[in-house]
């Protein structure tokens, strides 16, 4: 699926762009007229979006990949602050008009969160699917010693098909993630893992008008729908939905319906409300 991708990009105009910090970044459908920028989940890459990427090839798209992650493994360190920055300034560059949709998914969800509360006019509208807006008690305590114990099963093929099960990757993409889960450091996971346990509601959030959608898989945890709950009576023009059926890995677990969702939403068309329960 990948050369699939990479191949109709060039078609349509594929750059693959070193932002400062050399943040990689890859952009598709160049000629579009309405801009996209997808941020992925962590300890993954752009690669997640590949689907979206390809039923939405009528949009300019621009995936990049987060710090010490994918191929930006090399800009550090990770936060969730400072990546809604560079997401902001890709925007502000690259996008048209120098504003765009923006979606984010888990970690990437907590950024576009972030990006709400301090870039808001960059946004045109935004997706915020399982972002955790809750601290987790005790987690912080706990996370140097689970990356102590992680770190070396990550460079395991086997670990790395565990892992790769758990989190919803279709067999095709395996390798992939094998390669994203292999090359992540120490530091760098304990980065993730700390910034995504540790991440509140921004203030100046309650300002935003974009027009927001909030998601929550009907099989997360139940700290997921209660964050998808505060983001709800948080954000002033948001709209939230329970998607029934699946889970954290909702882009893997039904990728045709998660871009049928993102084109509605983006383009003011009625969502498909047999598949969501309000929050």
């Amino acid at each position: 699926m990948l050369g699939d991708i990479a191949e109709a990009g060039n078609v349509c105009g594929l750059r693959k762009v070193n932002l400062k910090m050399e943040l990689y970044v890859q952009e598709f459908g160049l000629n579009q007229p309405s801009s996209i920028v997808f941020i992925h989940g962590g300890g993954l890459s752009g690669w997640m979006w590949d689907r979206q990427v390809k039923d939405l090839s009528d949009f300019h798209c621009l995936v990049p990949d987060l710090p010490e992650q994918g191929k930006s493994l090399d800009v550090t360190p990770f936060s969730i602050k400072a990546s809604a920055e560079q997401i902001a300034e890709l925007i502000k560059s690259r996008a048209h008009g120098g504003k765009a949709h923006v979606v984010g998914h888990s970690i990437g969800a907590q950024i576009v969160v972030q990006l709400l509360s301090s870039s808001p006019e960059v946004v045109d509208y935004a997706i915020v699917n399982s972002a955790l807006v809750r601290r987790i008690p005790g987690m912080n305590s706990l996370i140097k010693p689970t990356v102590k114990l992680t770190i070396p099963l990550t460079k395991s093929k086997w670990f790395a098909k565990l892992q790769s099960k758990a989190l919803g990757v279709p067999d095709d993409y395996f390798d992939r993630y094998y390669n994203d889960s292999k090359s992540i450091t120490a530091d760098s996971l304990e980065h993730i893992l700390t910034e995504n346990a540790t991440f509140s509601l921004p203030k100046r959030l309650e300002f935003s008008t974009v027009p927001t959608l909030i998601l929550v898989g009907q099989k997360e945890k139940g700290i997921m729908h209660s964050s998808a709950k505060d983001l709800v009576y948080s954000i002033p023009n948001s709209k939230g939905y329970v998607v029934k059926g699946v889970g954290h890995s909702f882009s893997f677990d039904a990728p045709e319906l998660y871009s049928s969702i993102i084109r509605a939403w983006l383009t003011d068309n009625k969502l498909p409300t047999d598949r969501l329960d309000a929050v």
